[in-house]
Formats: structure tokens, sequence, C-alpha cells
């Protein structure tokens, strides 16, 4: 097994992950591309190269990005980890938009005259769903910011039974 481990890198449970994931794959691109293999394999290999070299640059860059500009917070505003309440709904909005761009942005010419459905809500419904996941996301975050604050507080000031009260009336006038 140490052999195995030093070979692969990794548990043998993450190798039957990976090889469970390339199958469902594979079986979801032979649904697709029925008896094309040569198209399976341009699918797989498209979709490795447009993930790799097109979409995780750019990701990482709007990522960076958004490091980059918040950095220099004052050193008075809580030090919450605010940026996975900005990843998580950008990563699920994006995730919408790359399944449904098609109907989003009206490309398919005969999908009204094949299921008799209007391309109309699938713009609004994509940007609602997204709003409300910024918007829960942002109410998340106002709750934790409430939670470390009051946390803080009481940490500050209460069972403090070894300070000095000297010390603590320095604190209480510093604020």
């Amino acid at each position: 097994m140490r052999r195995f481990l030093r070979w692969y890198g990794a548990s043998p449970l993450h190798l039957l992950t990976m090889l469970g994931s390339f199958a469902l794959a594979g079986y979801a691109a032979a649904e697709l591309l029925p008896g094309d293999v040569a198209g399976i394999l341009v699918w797989l290999v498209g979709a490795v190269v447009g993930h790799d070299l097109i979409l995780m640059p750019l990701y990482t860059l709007a990522d960076r990005s958004a490091m980059a500009v918040i950095r220099h917070r004052s050193p008075r505003l809580p030090a919450v980890p605010w940026i996975n309440y900005l990843r998580v709904p950008a990563a699920l909005s994006g995730m919408l938009l790359l399944i449904w761009f098609p109907l989003i942005l009206r490309l398919p010419a005969h999908f009204t005259a094949t299921t008799t459905l209007s391309l109309d809500p699938y713009l609004w419904h994509w940007l609602a769903v997204t709003g409300a996941t910024f918007l829960l996301s942002a109410a998340a975050f106002a709750v934790r910011l409430r939670r470390g604050s009051r946390g803080r507080e009481d940490r500050g000031t209460s069972g403090d039974t070894t300070t000095s009260r000297s010390s603590r009336a320095r604190r209480r006038s510093s604020k």
C-alpha cells in the first residue's frame, strides 16, 4: 500500500473517484454522441482544454483581481474571510451560465418550434437566481460579521479576572 501511495500520490479512494468520474463523463459523451468514438474523444479533450487553458486562467484572474482590490482594507474592519462569500455565488452563476448559455442568449433557432416553449424567461430566470445567490451570500456574510463582532466584545470584557483594573480601564478608553 505504501508503494502505491508513493507512486500515485493520493489514497485509493481518490483513484476510485477519478475513475468513476471519467466513466460517468464517458457514458454521458456516449449517450450524447452515439456511435461516434472520434466525437467522444474530441468532446473530452475539448472539455479538458476548454477548462484548463481557457476557463481556469479566467477565473483565477477574476479571483486575484477581487483579492487585490480589497486587500488594502482598513485595519479596523473585521478579518472575516470574505472572499468565499463572493466566490460561491459567482461560481454557481458562472456554472449556470455555462450550462444554459444557448437558451439565455437565445441561440437555438428550432427550440421554440420543437418544444413550444419561449426563450424569453431564461435570461430573467438566470438573473434572478444569480441575484438570489448573491443576496443569500451577503446575508450569510452579515450574520458571520455580526457573530464575529459580538464574540470579540464578549471575550474582551466578561470573565477577565486575571487582568488588572488599570489595564481594563486602558482598554475601555482606547475603544
